[in-house]
């Protein structure tokens, strides 16, 4: 486990995730919660985490289309900054540990 994540996102305009299968990556949660717009394979999890606004999502599988989205961020930071600032709101309100801690309680005391 790396200890320098939030050095490394505070050093980033962008997180990137281009994997062709993903569960429910903690990576994109850390990368939200500093402000980071999440440019993504839609696979997993990730698009119920990446709201509209937050980054872009992209096929898996298709490579030019994560590249036109990096390339977009890089040629407006602007942009970058105002999807950074949806992903934070956005994992302020839905990643809060002491919500997470209860959605899993009332998981497993539904299915216990």
């Amino acid at each position: 486990m790396r200890s320098d994540v939030p050095a490394v996102l505070a050093a980033a305009d962008a997180f990137v995730l281009a994997s062709r299968r993903e569960g429910n990556p903690l990576s994109v949660m850390e990368a939200m919660a500093a402000g980071k717009p999440v440019l993504a394979t839609a696979v997993g999890c990730v698009p119920e985490l990446v709201p509209e606004g937050a980054g872009r999502l992209v096929p898996p599988g298709e490579p030019s289309s994560l590249e036109a989205a990096m390339y977009e961020i890089a040629c407006d930071l602007g942009l970058a900054r105002a999807m950074g600032g949806v992903a934070a709101r956005f994992a302020r309100e839905r990643f809060d540990d002491t919500d997470m801690a209860r959605a899993y309680e009332r998981l497993y005391g539904a299915v216990s």
